[in-house]
Formats: C-alpha cells, structure tokens, sequence
C-alpha cells in the first residue's frame, strides 16, 4: 500500500471526523424529533423511550418503522375530537327528548 503524504492523512481524517459529525448530528436531530413527536402522541413512557431508541440505534430503518407504527393523531387531536363527540351526542340527546317532549305535549292536546 502506498503511503499518503502527511497532508493527505490530516485531510482524510478531517474529511472522516466531519462526516461523523454530521452523521451524529443527523441522528441527534431525529432522536430529538421522534422525541417531541411521540410525547404529542402518547403518555405512555415505555413507548417513548423505545421510539427514541429504535430511532438512535436504527437510524434510517428505526426512523421508518416509527413512522409506521405512531399514533395516527396527537393527545390535543385526540382530546378535540372526543370533546366534539360529546357535544355531538349531548345535542343529539338533547334534540330526542325535546321531540319526545313535544310529541307527548301534542297527544295532550288531542285527548
């Protein structure tokens, strides 16, 4: 193997350490992500910790598989939603008794 002038090997090895940076930062940026992300989705701490760390070790693989198995909507989403349907069924609800009413009141009338 020939050897590479001194230069040569700072520059590889500047090269090298760069590219693990970048490649640290990348993963850091996903860890924190996936972390933000999941603790919007669930409260669970199990699930939480296992997201993060199937991202960190995982990067890219970890990453998709996240994506595939997440919580569809978030905890404020699912909050909404929930509420929305509650008042959907109290106005429903309300709407069938005063109809129960208001016929009850017109056969009164009747006799």
């Amino acid at each position: 193997m020939p050897d590479l002038p001194d230069a040569a090997v700072t520059a590889l090895r500047i090269g090298v350490a760069m590219c693990g940076a970048a490649t640290a930062l990348v993963v850091l940026s996903l860890a924190v992500w996936t972390a933000r992300d999941i603790s919007a989705r669930t409260k669970d701490g199990l699930v939480r910790v296992a997201a993060v760390v199937l991202v960190v070790f995982l990067p890219l693989v970890g990453l998709i598989v996240y994506l595939l198995l997440r919580p569809r909507e978030t905890l404020a989403e699912r909050y909404e939603r929930e509420l929305i349907e509650e008042i959907l069924t109290r106005e429903v609800s309300a709407a069938a008794i005063r109809r129960s009413q208001s016929r009850r009141e017109s056969r009164s009338e009747e006799h």
